[in-house]
């Protein structure tokens, strides 16, 4: 597999719990910032009644189509290229956005715009999960979060872990509800907000 992430693969089957407990069976995915594909390879292949759609940034669509060519199942669709900084989603009325450690890797608007976008694309009911770390009340839950903050923005400046209640707060500006902020291994979360 080309561009295989560690982490993705240490986390895939904690999240994959989370979603098989809420998604509909016939949910219709779309994942924003699919990477090498492993999260929509494994998901798909453990929930053969969902469709799953990936997208990625145009500079990662051929990896990410290779490997879904290479390994992929009858339920995960061709990816899509989804540039946050453009605003162009695909057609609305998804039943989940799904986007796993994007929010604390983009910077502060282009977070904005993925919220803005999954409050525009869903269907209602429909859920808006997001995987990875988060500030309360501006302080870490661990000073390894510090240190990987302060390592983001070493590469980054604009990048960065969010404040919980910075993220909560555009869901609900979109009309979308928190109904569970999940712990997770390896200092993350799991936030889903429902339409």
């Amino acid at each position: 597999m080309l561009h295989f992430s560690e982490a993705a693969e240490k986390n895939k089957n904690h999240i994959l719990l989370v979603l098989r407990d809420r998604l509909l069976p016939n949910a219709h995915v779309l994942e924003i910032g699919s990477g090498s594909g492993q999260h929509a390879l494994y998901m798909a292949s453990e929930m053969k009644t969902i469709t799953w759609q990936p997208t990625e940034r145009s500079e990662g669509m051929l990896d990410l189509t290779k490997n879904l060519s290479d390994y992929g199942s009858p339920n995960i669709l061709a990816p899509l290229i989804l540039d946050l900084s453009l605003e162009q989603w695909p057609s609305a009325n998804t039943n989940c956005v799904y986007s796993a450690n994007v929010i604390h890797i983009v910077n502060k608007n282009l977070g904005e715009n993925l919220i803005r976008g999954a409050g525009n694309n869903l269907s209602e009911g429909g859920l808006l999960i997001l995987y990875g770390p988060y500030k309360y009340d501006g302080d870490f839950t661990t000073p390894s979060n510090a240190e990987f903050d302060a390592w983001l923005k070493e590469r980054d400046p604009h990048s960065g872990i969010r404040d919980f209640e910075w993220v909560a707060d555009l869901a609900n500006q979109q009309g979308l509800q928190l109904q569970d902020d999940l712990p997770m291994p390896a200092n993350n979360q799991i936030l889903i907000f429902q339409r």
